[in-house]
C-alpha cells in the first residue's frame, strides 16, 4: 500500500526525512501557529498535572466547556468538543448524510475529504482570482440547494479573505430557505481584533441549520494535542454527542484548553505582537521582485509568486534544503503552481525568511 498524502503544512517528519534535518532544527513557516508557543499557563498546568494520563479524562469535558462557554459567551449545552476540529467535521458529515457538499475553493482540504468519506459528492464553487478569490454571498447562495451542506472557511485559509458577519447572514437565510445546511469554520478566528463583527457564533441560538469551529490548535499552539470545538443547536449537540467516541478528547488536552483560555496576558501579547509583524511581513513581501501577497487577516499571507521565475513546488523546496519550511499551495483546488503560504512569525523567524528569500531570487 501507498503512503497516504496528507495536504497540510507542519509535517515535520516527511520534511526531516527529505532534507535531512532534525524537525526541531527547521524553521516552520507551513504551519499557521502562534510564535509564541503555547501559553505558559498551560505549560506549568500540563506539567503539574501529568498524572492524568493514569486516569480516564472526564467523557464530558465539562470544566473544558464552562470555560469554553464563558470565553465564546455562548451555553455549555450548544459545545462539543472534539480531538481537533477534523474529528467533529467528520463527525458530523456521518451524522448528517448531505445530498451534496459546497465547497469554495480554494480552501482547507479536509471538508472534501470528510464529504467523501460519508458519500457525498463535492461541487467546487471557484473563487474568481480578479476578485481576490473573495467569496461572494449571492453566487454561494444561488448555488445552494435542499439537502446540501455548504462549508465556508472564515477567515478562509490559505487566502485569509474574510466576510463580515452581514454576509454569512445572507448565506444563512438563503440556505435555510432553500433547506441547506451551513458550516462555518472559525479556526482563525481569534486572531482578529474585531471578532464581533465576523464570528457567526451568536446565531447558533436562533437556528436549526448552522455549525461553527472553533480551533484552539492554531491561536493557542496545541497541535499536537488536538483540541476543537463544534458550536451548533443542542438538539444536533446531543445527536452527535451519542454516536462520538466515549473518550474523544484526552486529559492533557482539556487541561490545556482550560488554561489557555484563561491566560488574558498571553492572549494580549500574541495579538500585539501578530499585529506588528505580518505588516511586517507583508510589506517586506510586498517588496521581493514577484511576489504579490495579499494583505494578511489572520496569521498567514497569501502569495501570488508567479511573476518570480519559480513555482512554489521549486521555491519550497529550495527554502526547504536551508532549513526553511512554508506551504506550497498547488495542491488546493482552484489554484496553480504558483501559490505560497507563510505563516507569520517573531521578527528573527521573519528576517531570516526574508534574508533567504533574497538570496534565491537574487540568483
Amino acid at each position: 500500500m501507498g503512503e497516504i498524502q496528507f495536504h497540510h503544512g507542519g509535517n515535520l517528519a516527511a520534511a526531516a526525512r527529505r532534507y535531512g534535518f532534525k524537525p526541531e532544527q527547521f524553521l516552520d513557516f507551513s504551519a499557521n501557529i502562534n510564535p509564541l508557543g503555547m501559553s505558559p499557563r498551560a505549560r506549568e498546568a500540563i506539567r503539574q498535572n501529568l498524572a492524568a494520563v493514569e486516569a480516564y479524562p472526564d467523557p464530558e469535558c465539562r470544566e473544558l466547556k464552562d470555560t469554553v462557554a464563558a470565553y465564546l459567551n455562548v451555553p455549555a449545552a450548544n459545545l462539543l468538543p472534539g480531538n481537533g476540529t477534523a474529528e467533529l467535521i467528520f463527525l458530523l458529515l456521518r451524522q448528517l448524510r448531505p445530498r451534496r457538499g459546497l465547497v469554495p475553493a480554494p480552501t482547507f482540504s479536509e471538508y472534501a475529504r470528510a464529504l467523501a468519506s460519508a458519500g457525498a459528492p463535492v461541487e467546487y464553487l471557484y473563487l474568481n482570482r480578479e476578485k481576490g478569490f473573495r467569496p461572494e454571498p449571492e453566487k454561494i447562495a444561488a448555488a445552494l440547494g435542499e439537502g446540501d451542506i455548504l462549508f465556508l472557511c472564515n477567515p478562509n485559509n490559505p487566502t485569509g479573505t474574510l466576510l463580515a458577519r452581514e454576509e454569512i447572514v445572507f448565506i444563512l437565510n438563503e440556505a435555510e430557505r432553500r433547506g441547506a445546511f451551513v458550516v462555518v469554520d472559525e479556526a482563525f478566528m481569534d486572531f482578529l481584533d474585531r471578532r464581533a463583527c465576523f464570528s457567526v457564533v451568536p446565531e447558533i441560538l436562533s437556528r436549526t441549520n448552522l455549525f461553527v469551529l472553533y480551533s484552539l490548535t492554531k491561536f493557542f499552539a496545541l497541535p499536537g494535542l488536538r483540541l476543537g470545538i463544534g458550536i451548533g443547536p443542542v438538539s444536533l449537540i446531543e445527536d452527535l454527542c451519542r454516536h462520538k467516541d466515549p473518550w474523544n478528547v484526552n486529559a492533557l488536552a482539556q487541561i490545556a484548553g482550560v488554561y489557555s483560555l484563561q491566560d488574558t496576558d498571553y492572549i494580549r501579547r500574541t495579538r500585539e505582537l501578530l499585529a506588528k509583524e505580518k505588516q511586517f511581513l507583508y510589506r517586506e513581501l510586498s517588496r521581493l521582485p514577484g511576489f504579490k501577497p495579499w494583505p494578511p487577516t489572520a496569521n498567514y499571507i497569501f502569495i501570488d509568486i508567479s511573476a518570480s521565475g519559480f513555482t512554489s513546488p521549486k521555491l519550497c523546496d529550495l527554502l526547504g534544503q536551508r532549513g526553511i519550511l512554508i506551504r506550497d499551495c498547488s495542491n488546493y483546488p482552484g489554484l496553480n503552481e504558483y501559490y505560497i503560504r507563510v505563516a507569520v512569525k517573531d521578527r528573527a523567524a521573519n528576517e531570516k525568511l526574508l534574508h533567504e528569500l533574497k538570496e534565491i531570487l537574487e540568483v
